[in-house]
């Protein structure tokens, strides 16, 4: 089954109350939602406890939902972005940090292939990089840290204002702000390193 093509009719059938519809979206989207929760909290245990905590409040919820008008991916990520307010809420000390998982390669988290490790030098530069990007996010905003990741994803504008329950017009400026940010941010820590 191409869930692509077929995630519509997965919807409404886990809206029905299908619980092998429901495996088949989580079997797709959780990948992706560990990556970006991860990407907030680089915390394994933690993104682990909220990945299980959006696909449960998800799945209590889609009783209630029309299968029909439900734009699941968007909802999806609004649910895991409303798991980390809560904890950084609770906690007060979650860290924000990179775009990708840790260097060790101990997580599941990553995508990276045995190619990125070919090179010696080229897996250091993946390591100096990442430690930059981390370095950068920490010193911006969540709620920027939040649009660069979901931009990161892939999400357009209008998708990551409906994740982030936020105006158009303010999620194209605190992403055109986090990106001239994370860009000056970026070359000063770079300009630093080749000191």
């Amino acid at each position: 089954m191409n869930l692509v093509e077929d995630e519509a009719q997965l919807v409404i059938a886990a809206c029905n109350g299908s619980l092998p519809a429901f495996e088949a979206l989580v079997h797709h989207y959780e990948p992706r939602i560990r990556r970006m929760l991860y990407g907030l909290t680089q915390d394994v245990q933690l993104t682990q406890d909220l990945c299980q905590e959006t696909f449960l409040a998800a799945y209590r919820a889609l009783p209630r939902m029309d299968g029909v008008q439900l734009h699941f991916s968007a909802w999806l990520y609004r649910i895991a972005l409303n798991q980390v307010r809560s904890e950084w809420r609770r906690r007060k000390h979650v860290l924000l940090v990179p775009f990708s998982s840790s260097a060790d390669g101990e997580d599941e988290l990553s995508d990276n292939s045995a190619e990125d490790l070919a090179s010696p030098e080229q897996f250091e530069e993946r390591i100096v990089q990442r430690d930059l990007v981390q370095r950068v996010l920490e010193q911006l905003p969540p709620a920027s840290v939040t649009c660069l990741l979901l931009d990161a994803e892939g999400f357009s504008y209008r998708e990551i204002a409906e994740i982030s329950q936020d105006t158009l017009s303010a999620v194209r400026s605190r992403l055109s702000r986090a990106r001239l940010a994370f860009q000056k941010i970026y070359s000063s820590l770079n300009s630093e390193k080749d000191r």
